[in-house]
């Protein structure tokens, strides 16, 4: 009888070691996206690698990576001269009505890298194959822009004509490095036996100088080992 009994403990402890087992497990990813920053919408490519401890809860290391943003320099305004200035510059040469128009933003680049460690929280449905999925977190966004800087310069003649001229084009850059918080969620859907696609939606909230709200969405191939 004894000997039944051993058995049978031997039995419920190598299930309950086989489900942890089971629900336990490294993740990785892959994803393409499109992520909307100051109303322009660019293609994204994210990675994750993660470990889920339980069937609900897992955590993850994440990257975001936006190679091209063509939005403009957040905060920045390019300024024309005064009348006071344009007045004392045409008094200065003897050239009655200068124009002088201002510099100009144009060819604008530049490039986003999130990183982030999230947690990832799985709700368990009645159906075996969905299961949706809600992720926060937080880490760093470093944000880099390039433009060119144009100024027009007029040859100024007789009157009120000015023929124009090359103008001159400076390159400026600008980088920073900023807080960024992450909440997001999605559907995952199991494909086969470890391997799933998700389609995801995710807010980032940079907190720099000027904070800035972006959006993420997206589909992703993840596979458990």
């Amino acid at each position: 009888m004894r000997t039944i009994e051993a058995l049978a403990a031997c039995v419920i402890v190598a299930t309950a070691a086989a489900a942890s087992a089971q629900e336990s497990a490294a993740t990785v990813s892959a994803s393409v996206a499109a992520t909307n920053m100051e109303s322009r919408t660019e293609l994204t490519f994210a990675g994750t690698f993660g470990y889920r401890f339980t069937r609900t809860l897992g955590l993850e290391i994440e990257a975001t990576y936006v190679p091209s943003l063509k939005s403009s320099f957040p905060g920045v305004t390019v300024q024309n001269f005064s009348t006071a200035a344009r007045t004392a510059l045409a008094d200065s040469i003897g050239a009655i009505g200068l124009v002088f128009p201002g510099p100009t933003y144009a060819n604008p680049s530049g490039r986003v890298v999130v990183l982030s460690n999230d947690i990832r929280i799985e709700l368990p449905t009645t159906a075996p194959r969905l299961t949706p999925y809600f992720v926060a977190g937080g880490g760093v966004a470093h944000v880099r822009r390039r433009a060119d800087l144009t100024f027009p310069v007029p040859l100024p003649l007789a009157g009120t004509i000015a023929l124009p001229i090359r103008p001159v084009v400076e390159p400026v850059s600008f980088a920073e490095t900023d807080l960024a918080l992450t909440l997001g969620g999605g559907l995952n859907v199991r494909i086969v036996s470890g391997v799933s696609v998700d389609a995801d939606l995710r807010f980032f909230r940079l907190l720099g100088d000027e904070d800035r709200n972006v959006g993420r969405f997206g589909t992703s191939v993840r596979y458990r080992f």
